[in-house]
């Protein structure tokens, strides 16, 4: 079990209500119109609350696919009507076109370098059918630029003190988040995040370098420091033949 798996799974289930993730599958199933009953997943999926959002949004048995045995096995708890599958974004266990539409909250696929990042959307297209839909959740690199440091420091009952610093690099897009818990009995948790935010248009050349259209980001206006998160809408290029 590592410390960054244990510190991602105890902060954001006491930080992220379930109805954050409610409203996020609502917006990103009205982007991917997929109908109930279609084979759809959630890479990444942390211990299963956007799954459990699926399910109950009317996807009653949903993919979730995540590298880490201990967000797998909660997710297994939190969403038990959903299909479990340890595994690395970059090489999916799954069939080509196999899937009607797939999922990624909040930047799951940007945890790491450029090649990465680009090897889990060439997966994404590989696994698509034709005309399928990747709904991706991300952070505004333009409203992170601007405030390029954060700090914040707060007293978790059940947990312990969470202090959580935040480095933005707007050269290379890249923010740096290094969360530290302190437990009530005495254990000291650190673990550093290093996640990669991408403008449009360089969201829209990686995409298609993967073989996936970029069709449309949410809000549909230009960024600025203000706009809060991104959700982008990229699709299965159809096959021409």
């Amino acid at each position: 079990m590592s410390a960054q798996d244990r510190i991602f799974l105890e902060t954001m289930r006491r930080f992220a209500p379930p109805q954050l993730a409610q409203e996020d599958v609502r917006l990103a199933l009205g982007l991917a119109q997929v109908d109930a009953g279609q084979p759809i997943a959630d890479l990444g999926c942390g211990y299963g609350r956007h799954l459990r959002a699926l399910v109950e949004q009317g996807h009653a048995h949903p993919l979730g696919i995540d590298r880490s045995a201990l967000l797998i096995a909660e997710a297994r708890a939190h969403a038990p009507e959903a299909r479990l599958v340890r595994a690395d974004l970059r090489a999916l266990p799954l069939q080509a076109a196999s899937l009607a539409a797939v999922f990624c909250f909040y930047s799951s696929m940007f945890l790491g370098p450029e090649q990465d990042a680009l090897a889990a959307l060439r997966e994404c297209a590989r696994v698509l059918r034709p005309g399928g839909a990747l709904v991706l959740t991300t952070d505004n690199p333009v409203r992170l630029a601007a405030q390029p440091r954060s700090l914040f420091e707060e007293e978790v009952p059940g947990l312990g003190r969470v202090v959580e610093e935040s480095t933005f690099d707007a050269r290379q897009l890249v923010d740096r988040v290094t969360k530290t818990v302190q437990t009530p009995a005495g254990e000291r948790l650190t673990a550093t995040f290093v996640i990669r935010y991408y403008p449009p248009a360089s969201l829209a050349a990686l995409a298609r370098a993967a073989g996936l259209a970029f069709r449309r980001l949410e809000p549909d206006a230009p960024l600025t420091e203000s706009t809060p998160q991104l959700i982008a809408l990229l699709e299965k290029v159809q096959d021409d033949g």
